[in-house]
């Protein structure tokens, strides 16, 4: 087995569009507030397109035996300037097949999305987890990362 950490190429979006898709379902039943807009998958696509044009964004994508297995979704942010670090890097989703979790792939794309954000002079990466996702919870404290605010959400 070989695995190849890569940015994903314009011709692998469908592909990538329904590994999203999968998370996002999964986050949608988990969670309140993660309901999807119309055409989820198609608009993903789009997002995905203008960010292969975009200087501010990657998506790495795992390869494994000439087929994707996992991706990461990473953009550069701007925080308003009363904070001391301002630039930061969003790890926006992470997502590796079932039946390949567990093998470390996960965490060489994290670290693919990290070495990324360093390499943009970034210093500090952030990210969101459902609390009801307890294996992202553990794996995200396991790489480091700790919870520093809660969000909260109200229906007006």
């Amino acid at each position: 087995m070989r695995l190849n950490i890569r940015q994903v190429r314009k011709y692998e979006i469908e592909e990538l569009a329904d590994m999203w898709y999968d998370l996002a379902r999964m986050h949608e039943e988990i969670m309140d507030g993660y309901e999807l807009a119309d055409n989820p998958r198609e608009r993903y696509k789009d997002f995905i397109k203008e960010g292969i044009e975009k200087e501010g964004m990657v998506t790495f994508v795992a390869e494994k035996d000439d087929e994707l297995v996992g991706f990461v979704n990473t953009v550069l942010r701007k925080r308003p300037p009363f904070f001391a670090k301002r630039d930061v890097g969003l790890i926006l989703d992470l997502f590796v097949k079932n039946d390949e979790r567990g093998k470390g792939i996960g965490s060489t794309l994290v670290e693919a999305a990290e070495m990324w954000i360093k390499n943009r002079g970034v210093k500090l990466a952030v990210l969101t987890v459902s609390p009801a996702n307890l294996v992202a919870l553990n794996f995200w404290n396991n790489k480091g990362y700790h919870t520093y605010l809660e969000k909260k959400r109200k229906e007006l």
